[in-house]
C-alpha cells in the first residue's frame, strides 16, 4: 500500500529537502544497495517531466541505508505550473520492487521575475 504524501513547490524556486524514513511493522526497510527512482508526471500514462534518481544522487540521496532513510534533495524546480502525480520507486538489493510512497506534487507560479 502506498502512502500519501501530497508535495508543493514553486517554479523556479528553491525545493527544500524532503527527508523519508521507510518502517516495515516499525522496523526501518534496509536501503543497502536499493535504488530509488521518482517519477512526476500528468498522470500515469504521460511522460515523466522529472525524474529523480539515488543513482550518482541524482536528486535523491540515501543517507541512513540500515535505517531505512533517504530524502529528495534541495533543488530549483523548473517544470511547467500544474497539479502532477508522483510515486517512489525502491528496487532492493534482492531485485524486490516496492512503492511505498506517492501523491499530488503540485507546482505553483511565482508572481515576481
Amino acid at each position: 500500500m502506498i502512502g500519501i504524501l501530497n508535495l508543493q513547490a514553486q517554479r523556479n524556486a528553491t525545493f527544500n529537502q524532503v527527508p523519508f524514513e521507510i518502517l516495515i511493522d516499525g522496523d526501518p526497510l534496509d536501503l543497502t544497495g536499493a535504488v530509488i527512482r521518482m517519477q512526476v508526471k500528468k498522470d500515469a500514462c504521460s511522460s515523466p517531466v522529472l525524474t529523480l534518481t539515488s543513482v550518482e544522487n541524482d536528486g535523491i540521496t540515501i543517507t541512513d541505508a540500515v535505517d531505512g532513510k533517504f530524502k529528495i534533495n534541495e533543488q530549483i524546480i523548473t517544470i511547467p505550473t500544474c497539479n502532477y502525480e508522483y510515486d517512489i520507486k525502491i528496487t532492493l538489493d534482492n531485485g524486490d520492487v516496492k512503492y511505498y510512497v506517492g501523491g499530488l506534487f503540485q507546482v505553483v507560479k511565482t508572481i515576481t521575475n
